[in-house]
């Protein structure tokens, strides 16, 4: 099992045993801000609206007791009762748009926050989260908070206003009508308590179950390229099995649990209805000294039909607090990475980067990924003068792309400090820091849209002759052009639609038109052949002068016009200076250049 899903179950398994929590609720009651208010107008349209279906039963009831009825117009009748049909069915209307509205607009406000809120976490966040599992919790857990605000919680309000409203019905009629009814309710509630007791962490299981498979199949997808080119078909389909197996077992025992409880439910509304029936007949025959008041026939019907409306509410009740218990599920995992704090902050008092000059110092920087992972960096003293380039070398562990990382401030060190110009970096607000700085990573990777809406993507403002000119003194014009619609290509998620050679380039460019004091080139050329590097090589260098540039590369042709370059081991470093001293030196950056000479890369292991 990995970090990532390490973490996640971790999270998970601790998720399962806390119990129902009302403080959930009301928070994300809170969440639909202003809209909270239109979601109390439609509780207010659902009391008239279940009040007026009340009335209907208690109006057929008096109307049965009176002894004329001979003598009342039908007409008069249907006028009544489709006078209180058209009030609840009105308002039931409106109550439901009122809240499908607010519901939407509230969750539409929660998936805005959670987007800001994930763009805002450090990225030991997402080294242990995988992204599937985070797509599961803006998509499927938000549609289930979106029918917890739009319906279950409006059904809570209408099992109580009718429960309460059909009790004081009864008593209105004959308070000792009450007994039967009240002798049932503590049975169904016990019923219904055994139930959510089991069905709690069952259908908590079941939300994780699927939330692991959604984020296993995302991943699978997303990495489709890698499992095919090493044949991890069959190996990633005993692991999807393994999940889907777990999934379907959980839901199995939910469906189980579901049909142990409904049958029962509903067999405790028949025998509420017998007794209703049965205590009521009795009272009419033989017990109408218990009674202020004779019991009639009409006394008799409304008191049935009440009695059923409250213990209705009480059977659907269950199958509401079981959509609660998903929608508290969803909750705890939305609110758990809404109330994370990233790791990296701008401390108080940061300030904005006004003009970088580039002048970088690594002072006795120590790092780790975390309290108990082993030292990356270990007392690295580090200087990049302005206007030049800085090579990184080294194999793979040695430290390289770490120390990108803590330049472009994606994790803090764990000791020492980093300098920009004189001043901590922690010191510099982040976003005025990043635009300050270009980075080419080495997955290239590129957002669905136009190449041009790619390469301007730091400069919005550019026009597309400027673009282009960038492009053409970057050398990636060309191979631009070559494209089906060349600026106007359009590419999907990361670049999938055209080759990695192609989309580095256009990710080099794009750092590029940015023009950045500060660039950050993470092994640029990684995912070039030797003829497309060989065309740029000579752009890149002149692009290069003038900027502070951290090169990481594992060709020879990329680091040896370098103004000086860095050989590390082990999170240290070993050589430093230019590639002819270097070479003269004949140390261990000799060794890696002779050993590349065949391939044209850096061997892993000197």
């Amino acid at each position: 099992m990995t970090q990532r899903e390490t973490s996640e179950q971790s999270e998970e398994t601790a998720r399962e045993t806390r119990p129902f929590s009302w403080r959930l609720v009301l928070r994300v009651y809170a969440t639909l801000g202003r809209y909270k208010w239109l979601i109390f107008l439609g509780h207010i349209m659902l009391v008239i609206c279940v009040v007026t279906d009340l009335e209907m039963v208690s109006y057929v009831g008096r109307l049965m007791n009176r002894g004329d009825l001979l003598s009342i117009s039908p007409w008069g009748v249907a006028g009544v009762l489709l006078t209180l049909g058209l009030i609840n069915r009105v308002f039931g209307t409106a109550q439901f748009l009122v809240t499908i509205f607010a519901a939407n607009s509230g969750i539409a406000r929660l998936r805005k926050d959670f987007f800001i809120k994930l763009q805002s976490l450090s990225k030991d966040f997402f080294d242990t989260h995988r992204g599937g599992w985070l797509v599961a919790r803006s998509t499927g857990d938000m549609g289930i908070l979106w029918h917890f605000t739009s319906f279950s919680f409006m059904m809570l309000t209408m099992f109580l206003i009718t429960t309460v409203y059909s009790l004081v019905k009864i008593a209105n009629i004959a308070t000792i009508l009450l007994l039967p009814t009240l002798f049932m309710c503590p049975i169904v509630l016990a019923t219904a308590v055994w139930y959510n007791r089991r069905m709690t962490p069952a259908q908590r299981r079941a939300r994780e179950r699927n939330s692991q498979l959604v984020a296993d199949m995302a991943e699978n997808v997303r990495g489709v390229r890698v499992v095919q080119a090493f044949s991890r078909e069959e190996m990633n389909l005993a692991n999807f099995n393994e999940l889907n197996l777990q999934n379907h077992n959980v839901a199995i025992r939910v469906a189980k649990l579901n049909a142990l409880f409904m049958p029962s439910i509903d067999f405790l509304g028949i025998l509420n209805t017998l007794l209703a029936v049965s205590f009521g007949v009795w009272l009419i025959h033989t017990g109408s000294g218990m009674l202020a008041k004779p019991l009639t026939t009409g006394d008799l019907v409304a008191y049935v039909l009440f009695a059923n409306y409250v213990l209705w509410p009480m059977r659907m009740l269950v199958e509401t607090y079981t959509m609660a218990l998903q929608a508290m599920a969803a909750a705890e995992r939305i609110y758990e990475i809404m109330d994370m704090e990233p790791s990296v902050t701008d401390r108080p008092g940061a300030v904005d980067v006004d003009q970088m000059d580039g002048h970088v110092v690594f002072e006795n920087v120590n790092f780790r990924y975390g309290p108990d992972a082993p030292a990356i960096l270990t007392n690295l003293d580090l200087e990049l003068k302005p206007g030049q380039t800085t090579a990184l070398v080294g194999a793979t562990g040695a430290g390289k792309t770490t120390i990108a990382s803590l330049l472009a401030r994606f994790y803090d060190v764990s000791a020492g400090r980093i300098l920009v110009d004189g001043r901590d970096i922690r010191d510099y607000k982040q976003d005025s820091l990043h635009h300050n700085m270009g980075i080419v990573l080495q997955d290239g990777f590129l957002f669905t849209g136009t190449i041009m809406a790619n390469l301007r993507l730091m400069k919005p403002g550019l026009s597309d002759d400027e673009v282009i000119a960038m492009a053409r003194s970057a050398g990636s014009h060309e191979i631009i052009m070559s494209l089906a619609q060349g600026y106007d290509t359009r590419v999907i998620e990361g670049g999938g639609t055209i080759s990695e050679g192609q989309r580095q380039l256009i990710s080099l460019t794009r750092a590029l038109v940015a023009d950045p004091r500060l660039l950050i080139l993470d092994e640029p050329t990684s995912s070039l052949d030797l003829h497309t590097e060989r065309s740029i090589q000579t752009a890149i260098s002149r692009l290069l002068q003038g900027r502070t540039s951290l090169l990481i590369a594992h060709r020879l042709s990329t680091v040896e016009n370098a103004d000086q370059i860095v050989v590390l081991a082990k999170g240290q470093i070993v050589e430093m200076g230019t590639h002819a001293s270097l070479t003269q030196h004949k140390g261990l950056y000799y060794r890696m250049a002779q050993q590349s000479q065949q391939s044209g890369r850096f061997p892993d292991a000197p």
